[in-house]
């Protein structure tokens, strides 16, 4: 996405370092029921390097899916094996996962022109779930951008 000049010229450095990976805008990860059996929204910050950067699913090949995935399937939120890797098998349950910021960041460290040029992403992402019932943010940045995709003012929540 050239929309972020950093996380572009981010993302090709690491193309040419790792041409096997992933590399790419990290796509929202949907249960296979389709987005109608979505009542959980999971948003997380940004991919994280060496983890969806990598893998091209939200939350995978790093500590914090180990956490997340393990956390979802013991409560039905998902079902299958975690592996790490995106062809797992793993399947979510009415459960779907993306980020604030679509692209990986140096650092970990979105800044905020990126943050608000991926809210163009996130705001349909939220609309396309017509039975959403609750979005989980994890995150101070993934909280204040889920808030403002709904409209609402930071302070206020």
């Amino acid at each position: 996405c050239p929309l972020c000049p950093r996380l572009h010229d981010f993302i090709a450095e690491w193309r040419q370092r790792e041409p096997s990976w992933f590399n790419a805008p990290v796509p929202t990860f949907l249960p296979s029921e389709g987005d109608a059996t979505v009542q959980l929204l999971i948003v997380g910050l940004a991919p994280g390097l060496r983890g969806a950067n990598r893998t091209g699913r939200p939350f995978t090949g790093d500590y914090a899916g180990d956490l997340l995935y393990s956390t979802l399937i013991s409560h039905g939120f998902a079902r299958g094996e975690f592996k790490a890797r995106p062809d797992d098998g793993l399947e979510l349950v009415g459960t779907a996962i993306t980020n604030a910021v679509r692209c990986v960041p140096p650092e970990n460290k979105p800044v905020g022109a990126e943050i608000a040029t991926c809210r163009t992403f996130l705001v349909p992402t939220i609309a396309r779930f017509p039975n959403l019932r609750a979005v989980l943010a994890l995150g101070s940045i993934a909280h204040q951008s889920t808030v403002r995709a709904l409209g609402g003012r930071v302070a206020a929540y």
